[in-house]
């Protein structure tokens, strides 16, 4: 049986996810500030413990994964977690050093966004032309600018997003070249521009509901659940690509 322990869950993409999850069959089990102190419980190698296949999606602030991290850095290397998710950003040095060493002993994904749209839109950038170059690369070479446009909504604090700079940095596209808008309620959209004189070719992607955010994020459990990680850090790119050649 699949057992997600759910940090942030009162937040909006907190309550996606745990509704996602529920309807996929798991166990949700959302976990406050004061339930992160006893975390260690779920992972300690009993009976009760080894019916589940277990990993922690937090969704909550930075604060909230140092103390996630806290924990875990106190777990036996026989403890029964299958992965932790991490879906918060704006983490210090310190607590980026302390989330690598736990990762030595269970599997960390570490991402700015779990859309699979995203993710696929990543891919292309970095996908190999017949000529063997990248298709960004290609562009450039073909004497296309290359730069990059966001939206998201006005209480969205940074600029530009960690997607942002996910897909600029699959494209090769220096931080002058990214710019960023925060108005209304908009849930997200990323731009590619490749423009060259009298031509322009875009790669667009919207998110028009965090209900994808959700869906992306159980679905990477999903498959860490059935295939498994190595034990070590990953992207959200790395982690599909390696968990889609199982």
């Amino acid at each position: 049986m699949n057992r997600m322990l759910l940090v942030g869950a009162s937040g909006r993409l907190g309550r996606e996810i745990s509704a996602a999850a529920q309807e996929k069959g798991y166990s949700v089990i959302p976990l406050g500030r004061n339930d992160i102190e006893n975390i260690s419980e779920f992972f300690t190698p009993t009976k009760e413990n080894s019916i589940f296949k277990t990993v922690i999606v937090d969704v909550s602030l930075p604060e909230g994964t140092e103390k996630i991290a806290d924990q875990l850095v106190k777990l036996d290397t026989k403890h029964t977690l299958n992965a932790w998710v991490i879906g918060t950003t704006g983490h210090s040095e310190e607590l980026t050093q302390k989330i690598k060493m736990i990762s030595s002993k269970t599997p960390i994904v570490l991402s700015s966004n779990f859309s699979r749209g995203v993710f696929f839109l990543e891919e292309l950038l970095k996908a190999k032309t017949v000529t063997g170059k990248t298709v960004a690369e290609l562009a450039k070479q073909l004497g296309f600018d290359l730069a990059l446009w966001e939206s998201h909504h006005t209480m969205k604090k940074d600029a530009p997003s960690g997607t942002a700079k996910t897909l600029a940095l699959a494209a090769g596209i220096s931080s002058d070249k990214i710019s960023s808008t925060r108005v209304g309620s908009v849930v997200g959209e990323h731009s590619i521009f490749l423009s060259q004189g009298a031509e322009e070719l875009r790669l667009t992607h919207v998110a028009h509901s965090r209900k994808l955010f959700a869906d992306g994020a159980v679905d990477l459990c999903e498959r860490i659940l059935k295939h498994g990680l190595d034990k070590r850090l990953f992207t959200m790119s790395d982690a599909l690509n390696q968990l889609m050649r199982s």
